[in-house]
């Protein structure tokens, strides 16, 4: 799938959501026996960095919304291009069933006068998503896994949707399907249970619960407290890392 112009321009900052990030081709996913069922609210805030250097925040909240619940964020990174350096706005919006099955989902990037929007559909068939970058409109029909999880580019708080997915009492290693809309591909992953682990947030070591995300071609480590909530997201790879405020 070719990515849209404005995505572009962010996709080397963060390579594990580049095309490919998925193994949609190498490994088949498998929906994890159980589905839990969202319950209570959160909202928060990241900071990213990029070889150490912060280079951006994303603020999100989750919360219920009668049979549903809805996961917003917003998310501002600054990154060098050439001489210059560029900025990029997201704001994002993801409904979902109260069993975690995504409803609807809508994404807008800023990056001074350029603008793309996407907005998807999910339906039990064909899902329909719709690309608008000022100039042109672009539709697109895909199917998707019932289980599908919403993993878009850049936009860190879905993972908080995806721990919140893993039984934590079966521990192990668990398979989900994924789908990036900003590229529109969709593919498998396998979320293990390392056990704890000593991890550096800020200047202080804490001891948090591993998560390793493999999707085949690029590896994640998420790091969680007692309570299941993210605290650390770092990908080894890309040298990025995503730590709680």
């Amino acid at each position: 799938m070719n990515r849209f112009p404005l995505q572009a321009a962010v996709a080397w900052l963060l390579l594990f959501l580049s095309p490919g990030w998925l193994a949609s081709q190498s490994r088949n996913a498998v929906a994890t026996p159980a589905v839990p069922v969202f319950s209570g609210n959160e909202q928060g805030s990241f900071k990213i960095l990029f070889g150490g250097e912060v280079i951006g925040q994303e603020k999100y909240q989750i919360v219920g919304e009668g049979s549903n619940f809805k996961a917003s964020g917003e998310v501002r990174l600054t990154v060098d291009r050439g001489a210059e350096k560029a900025t990029f706005n997201l704001r994002t919006m993801l409904q979902c069933s109260k069993t975690f099955e995504p409803v609807a989902y809508q994404i807008l990037q800023e990056s001074g006068n350029n603008k793309m929007r996407a907005r998807v559909n999910f339906k039990s068939g064909m899902s329909q998503a719709v690309y608008e970058t000022g100039r042109d409109t672009d539709s697109r029909e895909i199917e998707l896994k019932k289980d599908v999880l919403v993993l878009d580019d850049n936009v860190f708080h879905h993972y908080i949707i995806l721990i919140r997915r893993f039984d934590f009492s079966k521990g192990g290693t668990q398979e989900f399907n994924a789908f990036v809309p900003q590229q529109f591909i969709a593919g498998g992953m396998s979320v293990e249970d390392k056990g704890l682990d000593s991890v550096s947030i800020g200047d202080k070591k804490v001891s948090l619960q591993h998560l390793l995300v493999d999707t085949g071609e690029l590896q994640l480590d998420l790091w969680v407290n007692e309570r299941h909530e993210l605290q650390k997201i770092s990908v080894p790879k890309s040298n990025v890392d995503v730590v709680r405020e």
